[in-house]
């Protein structure tokens, strides 16, 4: 069992603290309904990573939506 922070403040969620067995960022990302094609990067203790990069225990992930211009 892993315990993962998700940063998701630019979604209009708070942070929240989540536990699981072994799962991907984009397991994760599924999990908590977030479109993958609106999101610009995904940060692992401050790193990018990948969408099919496995997640570690005490890990902070902070979900950073796309860029828009206009």
């Amino acid at each position: 069992m892993i315990k993962v922070k998700v940063g998701l403040d630019n979604y209009g969620k708070s942070n929240h603290y989540i536990e699981y067995k072994d799962i991907t960022i984009r397991e994760l990302l599924t999990e908590l309904n977030i479109d993958l094609s609106n999101v610009g990067a995904v940060l692992v203790d401050g790193v990018p990573k990948k969408y099919d990069d496995k997640l570690k225990d005490n890990t902070e992930v902070y979900v950073l939506p796309a860029l828009q211009g206009g």
